[in-house]
């Protein structure tokens, strides 16, 4: 359990990397990747970098949270069912950029990074999971 925290950690690297890649190269290509301005309104804004700092900590942190409860109540079968569950959850959110009323290319550019930050965040788990020595020392503040 101590793992999390590290696992926390690389997920929200890895998934801010690749997002800000790919948003880097749409917008090489001028293409405007948009968002509601907020939760439930019409009005779209084009997406910039804290909202998607915040959107990959938010995962991040959620899907760490998950795996500490789900090791510590199911500790045989944590990793299984957080797979299991993040799976779904990133299946469903492919669904989401296809929601937002705008060009096919923003959409895309959208969906690429649900499914980054999703791989991420499942890979990185699913390696805390399964290496547990390897993030001790990150968790412990030794690094």
């Amino acid at each position: 359990m101590r793992n999390v925290p590290g696992g926390v950690i690389i997920a929200f690297v890895i998934g801010v990397i690749d997002s800000l890649i790919v948003w880097g190269i749409a917008s090489l290509f001028d293409v405007s990747i948009l968002l509601p301005e907020s939760p439930g309104s019409e009005t779209l804004t084009k997406l910039t970098i804290p909202p998607i700092l915040f959107s990959v900590a938010v995962s991040s942190i959620a899907a760490g949270i998950f795996l500490w409860v789900l090791q510590r109540f199911f500790p045989d079968r944590s990793l299984w069912i957080f797979q299991v569950v993040a799976v779904i959850v990133l299946a469903l959110s492919l669904a989401l950029p296809f929601t937002i009323d705008q060009p096919i290319q923003g959409q895309l550019a959208l969906l690429t990074m649900h499914l980054l930050v999703g791989s991420a965040i499942i890979a990185t788990f699913t390696w805390v999971g399964t290496k547990p020595s390897l993030l001790r020392p990150l968790a412990e503040g030794a690094v």
